[in-house]
């Protein structure tokens, strides 16, 4: 009985307890509504990231874990090194290691996909549009990643990302299944050449790649063991043969865009338009292409670009510091390590940017042309965000990945990165860029000492050569023509990659025979289906 009546004091008092707090929300009259807990929050002084994630409750990290990563590329020789010194820090801040591998440049098109597929001992993977992030979206490869989560796991990163174009442009049918960038690159495809070889040949002055014809038979007619053009199979498989064509026409995307692939559909990112052309057939675009690729054909007959393109997996890029190719294709910003090691090797390099004959410009980059997704089938998901959060904006941490080990690969003199005594650009193990680590945080950079004159130059210019794509945000939606998108992809690679490389026989017979496979690949159906997304898409901007 005792019990029973103490019960029912408890259960009172809790009653009279509940009332009275509930009274404290009322409104005072009903002309005063009661302010909501979230518009408390609302007006309460906005926290920096560390100060929100200082007040969450602590993340469990008592259970070391081992995270696996993917980049694009290949591992510099001081890889290793930097890994251990990645792996203490990780180690002592979430009580993580990391392993990371890469993917080839040539194997981009087959083991990319495999990877994800396959599901295991994969955390996160470098993704962007070129690299297949809206395709392996759709198919559930990757995790959503919703607004709580980038609050909670990646508060450095969601600081900078928030209030910018970023999440609208990650957006695959309405949601986020990557992390981007929170400073896009700026920089324009480039090409570089042997200046001091120009010279010594009497070669007229390259100012744009349809003007390389002559060095490229001065060099295959005088540098025995160079060839002119010593290119790779995928990255640089296309890369000559679209500086032409956007030297002719302006600039181009396909909206499938992936390196070495696509859909066979293009439209003009300065235009705003979103008209969606073919590339082949009675297209009003198809004769451009078809003169760029007779130009490739008489380059190939010439021997000025190596039989082997196909098989080979070194860029030209390097073999130009090898001296075993005259032209190097890149970009403004991975060019910078390969400028610097050349002209430590006494050469007098060239440097010339890639951009539409018609604009002058090349788009500049989204915030999605670098990032990195978590794998659908990660185990460790949490822990890999909070790693990769401090990888790409916590300053010691981004330093590491990008420049190397301080006092080893880098040192910092005068406010600029500069090299230890006794390192040179050539026997860097860990050069700037090379790694893979495009995605983080590089307005934390600081210029580099070993900036040549020549790229200076190039630097400079880049913010007057770039322009907006007014498609930037844009993603397609493939769920209804998933098996035309894979079907034309392949037959891009299949037949495609051989035009544009000029290793044809004929190439008007070349581009029939493709316009034929496309068409019955299903190019028309992607075509009206692109087309009624892209001009919802730019009627929603209105």
């Amino acid at each position: 009985m005792k019990r029973f009546r103490l019960l029912t004091l408890i259960v009172t008092l809790a009653l009279v307890m509940s009332l009275i707090l509930t009274g404290c929300g009322q409104p005072a009259s009903k002309d005063e509504p009661a302010k909501t807990a979230a518009v408390e929050k609302t007006a309460a002084p906005e926290k920096t990231a560390d100060e929100a994630a200082a007040e969450e409750p602590a993340i469990d990290t008592s259970k070391e874990v081992k995270l696996y990563g993917y980049l694009l590329g290949a591992a510099p020789a001081g890889f290793n090194d930097v890994m251990a010194e990645l792996n203490a820090k990780l180690k002592a801040d979430v009580n993580a290691t990391m392993e990371i591998s890469y993917i080839g440049w040539s194997d981009m098109q087959a083991k990319y996909p495999l990877i994800l597929a396959a599901g295991e001992d994969v955390d996160w993977i470098f993704t962007a549009p070129w690299s297949f992030y809206a395709q392996q979206a759709g198919k559930g490869a990757f995790m959503e990643l919703t607004e709580e989560i980038f609050e909670k796991y990646l508060p450095r990163q969601y600081e900078q990302l928030k209030g910018t174009s970023a999440f609208t442009e990650a957006q695959v049918d309405g949601k986020v299944y990557m992390v981007p960038t929170n400073s896009p690159d700026k920089k324009v495809p480039a090409f570089v050449y042997r200046e001091d070889l120009r010279v010594k040949y009497g070669v007229p002055e390259i100012n744009k790649f349809s003007d390389i014809e002559p060095y490229l038979k001065a060099i295959k007619e005088n540098e025995k063991g160079m060839v002119p053009m010593n290119l790779e199979s995928n990255y640089d498989l296309g890369t000559p043969f679209g500086a032409l064509v956007v030297e002719s026409i302006d600039q181009t995307k396909d909206p499938l865009f992936t390196t070495g692939g696509g859909s066979g559909l293009v439209y003009k990112p300065f235009d705003g338009d979103g008209k969606l052309y073919y590339t082949t057939g009675d297209s009003e675009l198809a004769p451009y292409y078809v003169t760029a690729a007779k130009t490739m054909k008489t380059w190939y007959d010439a021997n000025y670009i190596n039989k082997d393109a196909f098989a080979n997996k070194v860029r030209s890029k390097d073999s130009f510091v090898q001296g075993k190719s005259g032209v190097g294709f890149g970009n403004s910003t991975d060019l910078q390590s390969i400028i610097a090691q050349a002209e430590g090797l006494g050469y007098d390099v060239g440097v010339v940017p890639t951009v539409g004959g018609a604009s002058g410009k090349y788009m500049a980059d989204p915030y999605i042309n670098n990032g990195w997704a978590i794998s659908a089938s990660s185990k460790n998901w949490e822990r890999t965000l909070m790693a990769m959060d401090l990888i790409c904006q916590e300053e010691s941490y981004e330093h590491l990945v990008y420049y190397g080990v301080e006092g080893v690969n880098y040192v910092i003199k005068d406010g600029k990165i500069d090299l230890p005594d006794g390192i040179t650009a050539e026997n860097n193990t860990y050069p700037p860029d090379a790694a893979g680590f495009w995605f983080t945080n590089k307005n934390l950079h600081l210029p580099l000492a070993t900036w040549s004159d020549s790229y200076i130059k190039l630097y400079d210019r880049i913010p007057s050569l770039l322009g907006e794509d007014k498609l930037a945000a844009f993603n397609a939606n493939t769920d209804s023509i998933k098996t035309e998108a894979a079907n034309c992809n392949q037959v891009l690679i299949q037949y495609n990659n051989p035009i544009c490389l000029g290793a044809v026989k004929d190439v008007e017979a070349a581009y029939k025979q493709l316009d034929e496979k496309l068409k019955a690949a299903g190019v028309e159906t992607i075509r009206v289906e692109l087309q009624k997304q892209i001009d919802e898409y730019l009627a929603s901007k209105k």
